[in-house]
């Protein structure tokens, strides 16, 4: 376990803090995404707050399996903890339930969830593994809180020498994303992300334009098609796209073939790709003026959101709305599903680790496919139509995972950035220029280089 540089790391960040000047609290906006919603919903908070100098208690953890007489996994009644945000056991469906009761007579185990708040996840697994007594053996963690922070520091534990992952339950999603330093560290049963426009279709047919969903079947839902939409909404106190300046930044970035970091863990947000995307989206602010209104009250033609965000407009919006992907870039070559996503995690202080991921893989449905049809399934109440449970089926399983805020500051600065674009502070080039030293210095302070 690497030693942690507290003082050189208080250094760096302090000259970071005093360059970049504190960033107020973000502008409130309509339908902001609520925390204690099921594992889906994504981190939005700069996670600065949850390093820690302290290493973890070293304890001489068993590496093998609980076993019984007869050779076969027996926890002989003990739990095993599931650490969430959202009270995970009242969502759980009618078959998880049978198969947590078949797990639990299988391997004579208790599964117990513990619940603490969203944002005392990371804290709360620091301190009780520092203090030796570990809350949880399976945790969900948003991934840029996890990797590499977590990893690093050794509160986590990599799976590699514990499961199969040639098995084909474990899906791309997690294998693209949840690896450091060549190992697996993150896991789930399926990926629920789903993150897009939100659009109101009786504007739409109001003003006689083509629907989005049907230009996105053809291949044909493009940037252009987008500003043509917003220009022509905005009128009378309507506007085009609701004022969500960082999630329109960083969603466009992603459909132009851009990224705001690179997986060689440098910056990627001045690439040509995704300074095209940022200059385009300053232009809906301050050359279109397109943005504004409010999309609930129907105000707004579009909103950028993900999939839980229709619990907060649907009951109460008159108007009817549909949901489609983000419109492809100039550069981009298909549809992306742009999103900070949540992992499951091994604590590094479980006992029996490998007892406790064979009981994992029995919990629940391990297929991801049949994964993804629950999940649509458990969104008909909350979707209006077919066709934009026909949009999230698609999204489901193809997520481009949002990664900068895995970087110790760098999600505060970067942000400050691009408000300053949108608001017409500064040009995207000179802004993007300022704060590239600054944003690399917190990935180097991060990775401990």
């Amino acid at each position: 376990m690497k030693k942690f540089k507290a003082w050189s790391m208080i250094l760096i960040l302090s000259m970071i803090i005093t360059i970049v000047g504190c960033s107020g609290a973000n502008k409130a906006t309509e339908q902001t995404q609520d925390t204690t919603k099921p594992a889906d919903t994504a981190a939005t908070t700069d996670t600065t707050t949850t390093t820690t100098t302290t290493e973890p208690a070293k304890e001489d953890t068993p590496t093998e399996p609980a076993m019984g007489a007869d050779g076969k996994i027996d926890f002989k009644g003990e739990s095993i903890r599931i650490g969430q945000w959202w009270g995970m056991e009242n969502y759980l469906s009618e078959e998880e339930k049978e198969r947590q009761k078949k797990a639990e007579e299988k391997f004579n185990v208790k599964i117990e969830y513990v619940t603490v708040g969203f944002d005392q996840i990371v804290p709360r697994l620091i301190t009780s593994t520092v203090a030796g007594q570990p809350f949880a053996d399976v945790i969900m963690i948003p991934l840029v809180d996890a990797l590499p922070k977590l990893a690093v520091d050794g509160y986590i534990r990599p799976i590699d020498d514990l499961v199969d992952l040639n098995e084909p339950i474990w899906n791309k999603v997690m294998k693209s994303n949840g690896v450091y330093d060549g190992k697996q560290y993150s896991f789930t049963d399926k990926d629920n992300n789903g993150n897009g426009l939100f659009y109101n279709k009786t504007m739409l047919q109001k003003l006689g334009l083509e629907d989005p969903y049907a230009l996105q079947e053809k291949g044909e839902w493009t940037w252009d098609k987008f500003l043509e939409m917003a220009k022509a909404a905005t009128k009378d106190d309507k506007f085009g796209v609701t004022d969500n300046q960082l999630d329109l930044a960083i969603a466009f970035i992603y459909a132009n073939g851009g990224s705001v970091t690179t997986a060689d863990n440098q910056s990627g947000f001045d690439s040509p790709n995704s300074m095209e995307a940022i200059q385009f989206v300053s232009d809906l602010f301050n050359v279109h003026k397109v943005a504004g209104g409010n999309f609930a009250k129907g105000t707004a033609l579009f909103y950028p959101g993900y999939r839980w965000s229709a619990y907060d407009f649907n009951p109460s919006m008159a108007d009817d709305w549909g949901y489609v992907f983000f419109p492809k870039g100039p550069k981009g070559t298909d549809y992306v599903v742009p999103s900070e996503i949540n992992l499951w995690h091994l604590s590094s202080s479980v006992k029996s680790p490998k007892a406790v991921m064979a009981v994992w893989k029995e919990l629940y449905e391990m297929d991801a496919e049949k994964g993804y049809d629950g999940v649509i399934k458990g969104e008909e109440a909350n979707f209006r139509n077919k066709e934009s449970l026909d949009t999230l089926r698609k999204m489901l399983g193809n997520v481009t995972a949002i990664k900068y805020g895995s970087y110790i500051g760098f999600r505060g600065i970067f942000d400050e950035a691009i408000k300053n674009i949108m608001s017409g502070k500064a040009t995207a080039t000179a802004e993007l220029a300022r704060i590239k030293p600054m944003a690399q210095a917190a990935i180097d302070v991060t990775l401990k280089k």
